[in-house]
């Protein structure tokens, strides 16, 4: 797929949901539609719907008859292997057998467990063993520092800051340096603040003192703008902070947003249409690496399971691409 302009990716993100929409209204729920077509355009992959049926089908067959992937989510796990890998088929008993190392290591098997595995697809199979520890040791670690939050939601959080370079002890004691900056700078503590502590470990360059200032600022450009700044988005203010040019990028972020609210066919749902928002004008910018799927995935997840509005793998993937291009490791 040829670079597109924000308008064109809007355009194919409307085109593809209209297609999902036809094929899936009885299976699927509108939000995790709108997901899934995210999901294509931030990751430029073309969408052939026959094709991605294919890969949701084949999936079904080859699982338990009480596998989590009998159900709906199938069809992101299915998004997730058509964007990311070269031969869906294929790749789903790759996805399997990382998915069976992740439980085999203490992980539940739960939706989240699936979201983990698809996050580490990539990885080259003679580490998956060593980062699957890693990830492992990272969930325990963020589990130590904050019992009560810290939950099976997290697995795919774990396995994403498994892929920086530091050691385990050294990850989670960076997010927990965010966490605290953060508290300082004052963002209520809670779920929603150590998922933005998680987002911003994954910046290597800049100092978490640093970076919680940045993620004021932004709150504070968000507000004045009238867009969304309660809690449940502080994963979306960390996301923005890697933006050069803040203040002209949440004028465009206004833009994007106030259209997407006044398409007939998202007006609906004007939270989601928020995170979109984010989203078209973080792909735009070619911040949003390999990881997109992932935030798409869990945010579909939780969308269904929780009824919250968080799209951990899509931010995930912008904060990692956005401190890479900045010239991180």
């Amino acid at each position: 797929m040829q670079e597109r302009s924000i308008t064109e990716r809007m355009e194919a993100y409307r085109d593809i949901y209209l297609q999902l929409y036809a094929a899936l209204k009885w299976k699927a729920d509108k939000r995790t539609l709108m997901m899934i077509a995210a999901m294509y355009v931030t990751n430029a992959k073309e969408f052939h719907l026959k094709k991605y049926l294919d890969i949701a089908e084949y999936i079904k067959d080859n699982v338990g008859a009480f596998s989590y992937l009998k159900s709906a989510q199938r069809f992101s796990i299915a998004a997730t292997l058509d964007t990311t890998t070269d031969d869906g088929k294929t790749s789903f008993h790759r996805f399997i057998e990382i998915y069976d190392k992740l439980i085999k290591n203490g992980f539940s098997r739960n939706a989240y467990s699936y979201i983990a595995a698809g996050t580490l697809l990539k990885v080259e199979p003679i580490r998956i063993d060593e980062i699957v520890q890693k990830t492992g040791d990272i969930y325990k670690g963020m589990k130590g520092n904050h019992f009560f939050l810290t939950s099976s939601s997290d697995y795919p959080l774990a396995s994403i800051l498994a892929l920086c370079e530091n050691d385990a002890e050294a990850i989670v004691n960076n997010v927990e340096e965010y966490y605290q900056a953060l508290q300082e700078k004052g963002f209520s503590s809670g779920n929603d603040l150590q998922f933005l502590s998680h987002i911003l470990a994954l910046d290597s360059e800049h100092i978490p003192d640093a970076k919680a200032q940045q993620c004021w600022e932004i709150k504070e450009l968000l507000h004045k703008a009238n867009l969304k700044t309660k809690k449940v988005y502080y994963p979306y203010i960390g996301m923005l902070s890697f933006l050069e040019n803040k203040e002209s990028e949440i004028n465009n972020l206004l833009v994007i947003n106030e259209e997407l609210n006044r398409d007939k066919l998202f007006k609906w749902n004007k939270e989601i249409n928020f995170m979109m928002s984010v989203l078209f004008l973080m792909s735009s910018m070619k911040v949003m690496g390999d990881a997109a799927r992932t935030g798409l995935t869990i945010s579909i997840e939780v969308l269904i399971q929780a009824q919250q509005a968080a799209m951990t793998a899509s931010i995930t993937a912008a904060t990692v691409a956005a401190s890479s291009s900045n010239g991180n490791t």
